[in-house]
């Protein structure tokens, strides 16, 4: 574990992976299960063969990842099934992909989480594919490859939820990731948000924690009816709470209303890039979950495979 961020990381042995594997092709009956309108019965089964056949101390791991204080959580050696072409467009056949739905829910079941989409983005649909989209060239999106993505969180723009509260209004806590390819070997880079502060001189701090910002939403997301984009007015990019921090920003969306603030939000864009994060490399048969109230993600720049249907391709749920 690194000093600038707390991780859970397991890998399972091919033993019981194979047994997992076996385990769920064997559950998941001829039906066309679509997580959008199957989600509880995939996470079922899912859970179930999760709970019978990891070992303790892995499922102890998960089980308490989101009340143990860690920020991320990699699970390693899961069972994988054959995997279709990617869905470039964004959108693919889900009956193709009941294995990896099965695990996907499955853990964030066990996680004690609740899998949800949002009505403004990915179409209303449960699991986005983070996929090299043509139609996204030149837009920082989970759905483009040729521009940076710079650190940032998902739907800053939103207030933060509370425990037990209809997820869908509110910032999402948890990104979950099941990876499906990654040939490109494109790092996901995650920093914490205690990472990100410890470097920025106290006043900046402060400012920061002050609502003198507003975050609009971003090109990821769908516009309103009239064609306006979401935004939080009188927002704070740092909140501190007797829990700790929490952070909400997007580079090309959060702008700052008084001078000052402009100054903190320059010395905050400035000092990220300098400070210490955890870079994997994901792979297939990888599960990734991650606080999105305590950490900052992103991903450069990149050349998708030469072959379309080889390219790079994360299967995303917010979940909280």
């Amino acid at each position: 574990m690194s000093a600038h961020i707390r991780l859970h990381e397991h890998r399972l042995d091919d033993g019981i992976r194979d047994l997992l594997g076996k385990e769920i092709a064997a559950r998941l009956s001829a039906a066309d299960f679509d997580p959008d309108h199957d989600a509880a019965i995939l996470a079922r089964i899912g859970a179930h063969a999760l709970e019978r056949l990891l070992p303790p101390e892995i499922l102890t791991t998960v089980k308490d990842f989101t009340g143990s204080g860690a920020h991320a959580l990699l699970l390693d050696n899961l069972p994988q099934q054959e995997v279709p072409r990617t869905p470039v467009s964004g959108f693919g056949g889900e009956a193709d992909l009941a294995v990896t739905n099965t695990l996907h829910l499955g853990l964030v079941q066990l996680l004690g989480l609740t899998p949800f989409a949002v009505e403004y983005e990915n179409s209303g649909k449960l699991i986005r594919n983070v996929v090299p989209n043509p139609v996204a060239a030149g837009k920082t999106s989970s759905w483009g490859s040729d521009s940076e993505f710079f650190w940032h969180t998902d739907n800053p723009h939103l207030p933060f939820g509370d425990p037990g509260s209809d997820p869908r209004p509110y910032i999402p806590r948890y990104l979950t990731f099941c990876v499906m390819r990654n040939a490109e070997q494109v790092p996901t880079e995650i920093m914490s948000v205690e990472a990100a502060v410890d470097r920025l001189p106290p006043e900046t701090g402060r400012v920061l924690s002050s609502t003198a910002f507003e975050i609009a939403a971003p090109d990821s997301n769908d516009v309103t009816a009239d064609g306006r984009r979401l935004t939080l007015t009188e927002a704070a990019v740092l909140e501190r709470r007797a829990a700790g921090l929490r952070v909400r920003f997007d580079h090309g969306t959060t702008s700052a209303v008084t001078p000052q603030a402009a100054d903190a939000l320059a010395t905050w864009v400035e000092t990220l890039p300098g400070a210490p994060c955890w870079q994997p490399v994901l792979a297939p048969g990888q599960f990734l979950a991650f606080d999105n109230y305590r950490v900052l993600h992103r991903r450069q720049a990149f050349t998708p495979a030469e072959n379309e249907a080889e390219a790079r391709w994360l299967r995303r749920c917010y979940a909280s």
